[in-house]
């Protein structure tokens, strides 16, 4: 499932569209309590029963479950069939997505399930939605056919739920200012988790894989990856991202040069845009990393130890190409300071020495703001004092006042 196949499914999930056919959504409340799950609520809709006004806020929440970026928050899995229990789950997912979950007692033992092994500490609102969506088929050129495939699919989605909070008001019985606190819950988007089965690849339902969705790609819940998926938890985005910064800090002592980072940069772009069809993520090991690094001019002497590090800091595993780089821009970061540059505007960086000092030159069209000001960065030719009415009549009758005034300033 790559991006574009992704953004197909969410572009579906509103609640007026004739190509997607929502069989019926289960939501279910609950929160664990010292160990045993305790379900509190559920509740079944049917599809053609759902209001437009509840419509619209379900499938806020379904599409805010495939938001985010692959290889940070969105992370595609598969089933190990040599694990009996990441096999039964496989089996549990289909009969789930075929109807099944639509099932009082069926979504009950999900939300028990979730509850347990998620290791949700505070209360949580579990939704779950049944689809058919009636993919178009394409032909070579990615045009539209007369004729359809249905990909029956689910989303599971788990949301924080909390107390609402008011404010101070003032109690006249105590004679005091006291905070107040609704009883109700709210249910908080976007989802702490979710995840979308089965993927969807071209143009058909991959059964053996599934989207799984983080609020947060710093915090997966690796409770839920290893106990209820039963997948093996490898390091996170933002490892990832930290580990191959420390790895370029070791090999380079004293910093990778400012042509050589945006070089790597620039080729590690394209390489992404390259294979971006081709997989859902772009994945890259020790070697073709390495191969980036020197075709974007780093030396030798610098390169030669770029296997043992990355085998000691980052265990020689394959990471998300997406998680060596920002996506869209270059950021810049010294104390105090911190610029961002859009990969666009590249070409207007430069460095120089000034005045015996390394700086770093952007050249500036126009349009510049500075605090969402409109500016100039043209220097005065010199600066005129502005006189009172009064000083003005007495300058105009002595010229000589204005002719010594002409250096001053404000």
């Amino acid at each position: 499932m790559n991006k574009k196949e992704l953004n197909e499914i969410k572009k579906q999930l509103k609640y007026e569209n004739e190509t997607l056919y929502l069989k019926g959504i289960q939501e279910g409340y609950g929160r664990c309590n010292d160990g045993e799950p305790v379900v509190r609520f559920t509740r079944l809709i049917h599809g053609d029963t759902l209001e437009k006004e509840e419509g619209e806020l379900f499938f806020d929440i379904f599409k805010k479950s495939l938001s985010g970026t692959y290889g940070k928050n969105l992370i595609e899995y598969g089933f190990d069939h040599s694990v009996p229990e990441s096999k039964a789950l496989q089996e549990t997912f289909f009969a789930y997505k075929n109807g099944s979950l639509l099932i009082k007692e069926e979504f009950e033992q999900l939300v028990k399930d979730l509850l347990v092994k998620g290791d949700y500490r505070n209360p949580v609102y579990i939704t779950a939605g049944i689809f058919e969506y009636a993919a178009p088929a394409l032909n070579k050129n990615n045009e539209i056919l007369e004729e359809n495939s249905v990909f029956r699919f689910m989303i599971v989605a788990i949301s924080e739920a909390k107390l609402t909070e008011i404010g101070l008001f003032y109690n006249h019985e105590t004679n005091e200012v006291q905070r107040k606190v609704n009883d109700e819950m709210q249910i908080v988007t976007p989802p702490l988790d979710a995840f979308l089965y089965p993927s969807f690849s071209g143009r058909a339902s991959d059964v053996n894989h599934f989207l799984y969705h983080a609020k947060s790609a710093k915090k997966p819940n690796i409770d839920l990856i290893e106990d209820y998926f039963h997948i093996p938890f490898v390091s996170s985005a933002p490892e990832q991202a930290e580990g191959f910064a420390k790895v370029i800090a070791d090999i380079f002592p004293n910093g990778m040069d400012t042509k050589t980072a945006l070089k790597f940069h620039e080729n590690l772009a394209d390489y992404i845009d390259e294979n971006d069809n081709e997989d859902s993520m772009v994945m890259m090991d020790k070697t073709r990393i390495k191969d980036l690094l020197v075709a974007s001019g780093a030396p030798d002497e610098n390169m030669r130890f770029f296997d043992s590090s990355f085998s000691k800091i980052l265990e020689d595993q394959e990471v998300a190409a997406v998680n060596l780089m920002e996506t869209g821009k270059v950021s810049f970061k010294a104390p105090s300071i911190s610029i961002s540059i859009r990969d666009d505007a590249l070409e207007f960086v430069r460095t120089k020495t000034i005045d015996g000092r390394p700086c770093l030159v952007i050249e500036m069209n126009d349009g510049l703001e500075i605090s969402g000001l409109p500016a100039n960065l043209l220097t005065p030719a010199k600066a005129i004092r502005v006189l009172p009415t009064q000083d003005k009549q007495e300058a105009d009758a002595q010229p000589s006042l204005l002719e010594s005034d002409t250096n001053s300033t404000f």
